[in-house]
């Protein structure tokens, strides 16, 4: 039997769900079968932002095993996307251990969820807590240098439109910073290179992970938050200290 981890990483789509029909499918591009089954989520545990909707619905899933189902069994799905459109179908990647403890289960989901915060955070020049003041456009200096001591690249049309805030900071979680404030970066731009980039509002509060790189590796002006997991509310300190300490 695979391993919750291995699932887990392998899964694109992992919920918790009860199984209210075997045989059968609730999508009419997708006939049923004696593999497949209409499942009520419950739970979703790990998946993409399109499919955060479906909590409480009835989806289809294509059984990798039936051996052992029965209706109103509930269960974690790891699955992938088959079927997107009228009602959505997924496959099961595969049947984990019956005997996993419960509490293996939900460690290695939470690790697998942890996995790209832990990677930011590693990657971060600087972390820390603070509230934002109202962003303004900023104008590098005609013969600045790059935060890596590159020279200032030439605008093109995926220029992230840099804007600029002060952080009040809090607290410092990582890296040096002897200041009560900070400069911090972000892309205004809503191109498809940067329309997932944090849009920083007055007044934000919560965990700022500073980079003087983007998420595609090259250097910026300034200490900035580029990626989404880069801000963070204050509900989520805690997880990242805790994911600090490791």
């Amino acid at each position: 039997m695979p391993s919750a981890d291995d699932l887990t990483n392998d899964a694109g789509f992992v919920f918790e769900g009860q199984i209210t029909q075997l045989g059968a499918s609730n999508t009419a591009a997708y006939p049923a079968g004696p593999d497949t089954a209409v499942v009520r989520v419950t739970r979703i545990i790990k998946g993409p932002p399109a499919l955060s909707g479906y909590g409480n619905q009835l989806i289809t899933v294509h059984l990798i095993d039936t051996g052992g189902r029965q209706a109103n069994q509930e269960s974690v799905f790891f699955t992938h996307g088959l079927h997107y459109g009228e009602g959505l179908v997924v496959g099961e990647v595969g049947v984990p251990d019956t005997a996993l403890a419960a509490a293996t289960m939900t460690a290695a989901l939470t690790a697998s969820t942890d996995t790209p915060m832990t990677q930011r955070l590693a990657a971060a020049e600087l972390v820390v807590t603070g509230v934002a003041s109202e962003p303004r456009p900023f104008a590098a200096p005609a013969m600045a240098t790059l935060a890596g001591g590159s020279p200032v690249p030439r605008i093109s049309e995926h220029d992230p439109d840099w804007w600029s805030t002060t952080v009040t900071v809090e607290s410092v979680e990582k890296g040096d910073h002897g200041g009560n404030t900070t400069q911090v970066l972000f892309a205004n731009s809503h191109d498809i290179a940067w329309y997932h980039a944090p849009k920083i509002k007055a007044g934000d509060h919560g965990v700022w992970l500073l980079h003087n790189r983007d998420h595609r590796g090259r250097p910026v002006p300034a200490l900035a938050v580029t990626h989404p997991l880069d801000f963070q509310p204050m509900t989520e300190a805690p997880r990242v200290r805790r994911l600090l300490k490791k």
